[in-house]
């Protein structure tokens, strides 16, 4: 501790036979295997620990203890970040800042004033011992290396690597360069100089600038289940530790995950069945990941379950939930306990206590199967002109009360995981489907953001946040609506419905012409509201998303590109206002203890790269701010170039993040890039996003302390409080106080940090589980409509968007594909490229410069030269495995 440097602390761990008493200057930096030696011979303490026969080597340090983590943590000589690994390197790993480092931290390392949250600069773990048992995900406690000490790990650990990549990369040259030679005699067209490292390509690797070393894991991944497949044998890598491999306490087999960012694991023989066991073929299998002691290459783990044999939707999808921890198994008995008993409704104390909104027409706009009905909107015409707008949001948070088996159940899994075939929901579906979900004609809790704005202008006068009971008209589909704005009434096969005198009757002329007028001004306004927000330097990009039909078997019949109309970006506009809303609502309350959403600005290196690409390709994009880059795309008329551009903008952006308001010490760091608004957060989907639940806990706490109207002055909210507003008490139509709400509803600011962790975690596992979905099933249709062309596949426009060395990168806009095309594959099998008359061609050179790539083809067949290829085809048909 910096108040004792001589103070020695206690650090153990379960494997060893003894605590060992060391000081934090002991440790050791360096995992190289003269590095105890050195730090004998510079008269520093040691840990030393006596190697027996019985106990192995120590081959990574023991974690400091809390009570030292936390004093070195206010000293500044430890910060906190979050691991993250290379997934095609695991000795590679970084630990990215998730609050700002203390004063003194910077007083003590320089190297870190210019870090904070979302900067984009990251601390190195160079080699497997400086991450010390760390996995991706865990929230850790880095002790920052001195330049001296970073340099010698460096050499150790990397430079061989660097060395031996810049020597096949100097061999790549060469032979690009005799083969440029060879191409530019055999083609009849003029070959660039090859540049070496192969158009895009970097050819240095970028070192560093800060290193450190895990000290103490803070929190760790809770999904720690893995999926893989079971060996007999151990690795190679774990071979040279024979020491380790007798002292085995039973006998084991061996986990490789397929996720190569992670490590080997043993599993007790015991512990997998019997069937698994004598299975000839590797099976794919789940496994929780255990205990990994220091003097262990390996961590532990139990065996879950065995998935079966690929290639069935069944098999593949239940491997893609496992890959990414989706949690979908039943919920249990204690989960179950907590929801309220059927049939239920609203209870005579909330009818009291809450804004009575049930006559409002209020109704609901969503995808057609769509049955967790989380947001409802409303539009009423004022007497001065104006109009109220109104989005209700289901009040989940009345049913999932903090610190209940289903709150941390909820908080576990954070997210509804949205496959093809199935939704994997984040609360039980009585929830979801029936008492949550804002179905028509029936009474609900909700949450309610009303703002009184200009008809013309979209500008908002006032706002009114509240706890409500609604009660919507109807159910619409994003198709109903579209057919409202392009001027045709509502369907007749729509029920809608009418509350009057307690209850409800069938929807009146009145009410649905009210419903059609509400959905045209929702298209004015939002339209305005649009224009504005780009105006002021808002940007889009957008992804394919495929949209599958499926047959009874739940195979994919048909497969398009799922199409966005007016009226889904009629309902965005909105929600993106009662999520700026409600963000600026909690922030002034509770400036240290909100949940937000912040989005950093992308990678500046990565973006500089990536704009020069596309330069190279004649397409200008200014790599400046958001309002650049937005105005940079609006130049480009055709769509799938526009498309293509706006996926390779993606790759240097950085992912949107939870985050609580006390862990950054600058507010510029809470802005929303994309959105350039300042504050953000998401309140309008409870049903399927925990980080909501909290939200609507902190707004519920507002509004016992403040009431319903704005708090003072905030520059982000109106001070105008409309006359036309609901007329409700003062406390917010709560009967909690303002402190007894804030215990009981806001948790601490570290548990606020750990929750918004968990949902970020959560969040990008449940996009990547739906993105191999999608692949899944495109996968599955192109094998069924291939048999029915007379070529292996199917034909389509795609975009080459980089060109490398050993090849080069297509898009096919249609599907959103990208896919890397590798020059040596083509050259070595005959029969991957066809045209489309059937004949086969073999590749036999290329040559790469810059922004081009030449290829010269062989025939298989009746053709012998490039002239013939390309007069007897439209298209090659490259099929890569």
């Amino acid at each position: 501790p910096s108040s004792n440097p001589t103070a020695a602390s206690q650090r153990t761990d379960p494997h060893d036979s003894a605590p060992v008493r060391v000081t934090e200057a002991a440790i050791p930096l360096s995992p190289s295997s003269d590095s105890h030696n050195n730090w004998r011979s510079s008269n520093k303490p040691v840990a030393i620990v006596k190697e027996t026969k019985q106990q192995p080597k120590r081959l990574y340090e023991a974690y400091y203890e809390p009570n030292v983590v936390q004093r070195l943590m206010e000293a500044g000589q430890l910060v906190r970040g979050i691991v993250r690994l290379n997934p095609k390197n695991r000795a590679d790993a970084y630990v990215s800042l998730d609050e700002t480092p203390s004063d003194n931290a910077r007083r003590l390392y320089p190297a870190l004033l210019d870090y904070d949250v979302g900067g984009g600069d990251d601390i190195y773990l160079c080699g497997e011992t400086s991450r010390n048992r760390a996995i991706f995900g865990d929230i850790v406690a880095v002790k920052i290396l001195p330049k001296k000490d970073a340099r010698n790990l460096y050499r150790e650990n990397c430079a061989p690597n660097d060395r031996r990549m810049s020597r096949l990369r100097d061999e790549r040259k060469a032979r690009l360069e005799a083969m440029a030679d060879q191409v530019a005699s055999e083609s009849d067209t003029t070959v660039s100089e090859s540049n070496g490292s192969g158009g895009s390509e970097t050819s240095e690797r970028r070192i560093p600038e800060v290193f450190g070393t895990v000290v103490a894991i803070l929190a760790r991944n809770e999904d720690r289940r893995f999926t893989g497949t079971l060996s007999a044998e151990p690795p190679m890598s774990i071979r040279k530790h024979t020491l380790f491999l007798q002292l085995l306490a039973h006998p084991v087999m061996w986990f490789k995950p397929l996720n190569n960012a992670l490590p080997f694991m043993t599993v007790p023989l015991n512990d997998i069945p019997t069937v698994v066991r004598r299975y000839k073929l590797k099976q794919h299998c789940t496994v929780r990941m255990g205990a990994w002691h220091t003097c262990d290459p390996l961590p532990t783990a139990s065996f879950i379950r065995v998935l079966g044999d690929r290639g069935s939707i069944d098999v593949e999808t239940t491997l893609i939930l496992e890959e990414n921890a989706v949690c979908y198994d039943p919920f249990t008995p204690n989960v179950l306990r907590c929801l309220p008993k059927l049939p239920w409704r609203i209870p005579d104390k909330e009818l009291q206590c809450r804004t009575d909104l049930r006559a409002d027409c209020i109704f609901t706009i969503d995808p057609p199967t769509a049955r967790d009905l989380d947001d409802a909107v409303s539009c009423t015409i004022l007497p001065n002109g104006n109009v109220m707008i109104g989005v209700h949001i289901a009040d989940v948070s009345f049913f999932v009360r903090p610190q209940t088996a289903l709150d941390k159940q909820a908080r576990l899994r954070a997210t509804t995981t949205y496959m093809v075939q199935k939704a994997i929901p984040m609360l039980p579906s009585v929830l979801c489907e029936d008492l949550c979900s804002l179905n028509p004609g029936v009474d609900r809790l909700a949450f309610s953001v009303m703002w009184e704005m200009d008809p013309e202008t979209a500008i908002v006068r006032s706002t009114w946040f509240g706890r409500t009971i609604i009660n919507s008209a109807c159910k619409l589909a994003y198709d109903d609506a579209q057919s409202v704005i392009e001027g045709n009434r509502l369907g007749s096969d729509i029920a809608c419905f009418e509350y009057i005198n307690g209850g409800n009757k069938p929807a009146s002329i009145r009410r649905r012409t009210q419903i059609e007028s509400s959905i045209r001004w929702f298209f004015k306004l939002s339209k305005v509201m649009r224009k504005r927000r780009f105006d002021c330097g808002a940007l889009s990009l957008s992804n394919v998303k495929l949209s599958f039909d499926l047959d009874s078997s739940g195979a994919p019949v048909d497969c398009r590109p799922y199409a966005i109309k007016d009226s889904n970006r009629l309902i965005e506009e909105f929600m993106l206002l009662a999520n700026m809303s409600v963000a600026a609502r909690i922030e002034a309350t509770f400036p240290d203890a909100s949940l937000l959403r912040r989005h950093s600005p992308p990678l500046q290196r990565r973006l500089d790269e990536t704009c020069q690409q596309l330069g190279n390709a004649g397409i200008d994009i200014v790599p400046g701010s958001a309002r650049d880059i937005q105005h940079s795309l609006d130049q480009i008329e055709d769509p799938d170039t526009r498309f293509t551009v706006e996926s390779l903008l993606t790759a240097p952006m950085q992912r949107a993040a939870y985050f609580s308001t006390h862990s950054i010490a600058d507010k510029a760091g809470y802005r929303h890039y994309a959105l350039n608004v300042p504050l953000y957060t998401h309140f309008t989907s409870p049903i399927r996003r925990y980080a909501d639940i909290i939200v609507h806990r902190t707004l519920e706490a507002s509004l016992a302390a403040f009431g319903n109207h704005v708090i003072g002055d905030h520059p982000l909210l109106p001070k105008l409080y409309s006359s036309f507003f609901p007329k409700t008490p003062a406390n917010g139509s709560l009967t909690l106080s303002g402190k007894n709400a804030q215990l009981l509803l806001i948790p601490d600011s570290k548990t606020i940090s750990d929750i918004a962790h968990q949902c970020n975690l959560r969040k990008d596992a449940a996009k990547k589980a739906q993105d191999a979905s999608s692949k899944l099933f495109l996968v599955n249709y192109l094998a069924q409509k291939a048999v029915q062309f007379d070529t292996p596949g199917i034909v389509s426009f795609a975009i080459v968007t980089k060109v490398k060395a050993d090849g080069f990168v297509l898009t096919v806009p249609m599907f959103g594909i990208e896919s890397l095309i590798y020059m040596d594959r083509l050259a070595d099998k005959r029969s991957q490229v066809q045209s489309l008359d059937g004949r086969t061609w073999k590749l036999c050179l290329w040559s790469v410069d810059a922004s081009s790539i030449t290829l010269i083809w062989e025939a298989n067949s009746n053709a012998n030269s490039v002239g013939d290829l390309a007069s007897s085809m439209s298209a090659l048909i490259i099929d890569e495995e």
